[in-house]
């Protein structure tokens, strides 16, 4: 009886050892095992062997569970259920020695599986799917042996499972290892919420894959607020340009801002300032070849055409080839980690919106109708306009002339044009209705 249930105990690990391999060697990352098995690793060599045919060594692993369940159920029939029949015959159960045999046996059956499903099978497929890898690296051994070993009978069972799947229209060797952008956004926020991943990686992972649906116009400066340089300006000029403006690139154009010939880097003129060049000054001979791009353009394609370009600066064409605008790399860079702010900037934005008095700011016109948005923490339609001057014209209805200073109210926040023009809108005046910011 003792060598019984001992042997019904090993058959019951020999069980869970086969149902924590197959959990364990599933849950394992394909191209990791296949790079450290390139890189020489012996254990990593035969977990390489066993994964790259999946039907392989599901097939020695079913081998074992059932011969270790076919076994178990056999030992326990014979040493047990006969034991226990005669037990109850000794307790004075009313039924015939047959009938309690069929109980005896039931009973066991019943107690064996709960034993089985427990220890030889939850548990250690539990174990494995948190210790895959460790397992993964014990049972690659055994594993490899009991294949070789029982080799006749896993070529049939694999011959005859294929033969099976190929009937319903599926590659049994085929794995599916792509993964789609779906897939990817759900195991960031599954890291974010155990907190494998930080807030901050998890929205840069996120703004990522909204780069191919987010137009480059979204995120340009409009062709009002370009800080250009005309071609034919003097040394003097382009100084007091650049001086005023603090930036690093600058356009420079031929007649008109639809005419961009060139890019003038602040570098570049200060070495001429340092050199002697200062008599003949030639902004021509200074300028660089200008990167262009197309309005409809998205913004992964556009960094890769920048990186590709080696360009700092895109300029925006419309249909008709004008200028629509230019995006830097930066402003590319802010859509994925967010608003990088320096003296520079953030006085630009400043001067944007301005406080004039307690809950009214006067804003310019082509200001991003989103930087409204988030300034007022007011919902407006952002994705039907660009600006704010889009946004006020077509909630108007028409182009305010010159003087005129219409107003309209949107989500608690009044509009009122202060100057108008040729832009055609200059400054807005803005005020929340339901109290101060």
């Amino acid at each position: 009886m003792i060598i019984a249930l001992i042997t019904l105990i090993i058959l019951i690990l020999i069980n869970a050892f086969f149902a924590a391999s197959e959990i364990a060697l599933i849950g394992l990352n394909d191209n990791k095992v296949k790079k450290q098995a390139n890189d020489g690793n012996k254990k990593a060599i035969l977990l390489n062997n066993l994964i790259s045919e999946p039907s392989r060594f599901l097939s020695t692993i079913q081998v074992g569970i059932t011969l270790a369940g076919f076994l178990a159920s056999a030992f326990a029939a014979d040493f047990f259920a006969g034991p226990l029949a005669a037990l109850l015959t000794d307790l004075g159960v009313p039924f015939s020695a047959s009938v309690l045999e069929t109980v005896a046996l039931v009973a066991i059956t019943l107690i064996l599986s709960y034993f089985t499903l427990v220890f030889g099978e939850l548990v250690p497929k539990q174990l494995a799917l948190q210790k895959a890898e460790s397992i993964s690296n014990v049972v690659a051994g055994p594993l490899t042996i009991l294949f070789k070993i029982t080799l006749p009978v896993v070529k049939l069972l694999t011959f005859s499972t294929n033969s099976v799947v190929r009937l319903f229209g599926i590659d049994p060797n085929a794995r599916n290892d792509e993964a789609s952008e779906e897939d990817i956004r759900m195991l960031v926020e599954l890291g974010g919420e155990k907190g494998n991943i930080q807030q901050a990686e998890s929205m840069m992972i996120k703004n990522i894959f909204e780069l191919d649906d987010t137009r480059v116009t979204s995120i340009s400066t409009h062709r009002t607020d370009i800080a250009a340089i005309p071609l034919d300006a003097g040394l003097d000029e382009v100084i007091s340009i650049v001086n005023q403006e603090k930036y690093t690139r600058f356009p420079v154009y031929d007649g008109d801002i639809d005419n961009i010939t060139g890019i003038l880097r602040s570098k570049d003129l200060l070495e001429l300032m340092e050199g002697s060049g200062q008599k003949e000054f030639d902004l021509s001979k200074l300028c660089h070849e200008p990167f262009f791009t197309s309005e409809s353009r998205s913004i992964d394609l556009l960094l890769r055409d920048m990186q590709k370009n080696n360009a700092h600066i895109a300029i925006i064409l419309d249909e008709y080839g004008g200028t629509e605008g230019l995006v830097t790399i930066e402003d590319i860079i802010e859509e994925v980690v967010g608003e990088i702010l320096s003296e520079h900037n953030n006085t630009d934005k400043e001067e944007r919106i301005q406080k004039i008095s307690s809950g009214e700011y006067r804003i310019k016109g082509t200001i991003h109708l989103l930087d409204v948005e988030d300034f007022f923490e007011k919902e407006l339609p952002v994705e039907e306009y660009e600006t704010l001057n889009g946004f006020m014209i077509d909630q108007l209805g028409y182009f305010p002339e010159t003087g005129e200073q219409p107003e309209l109210t949107y989500n608690n926040l009044h509009f009122k044009v202060e100057h108008s023009g040729d832009r055609p809108i200059e400054t807005v005046l803005v005020s929340v209705v339901d109290g101060e910011k």
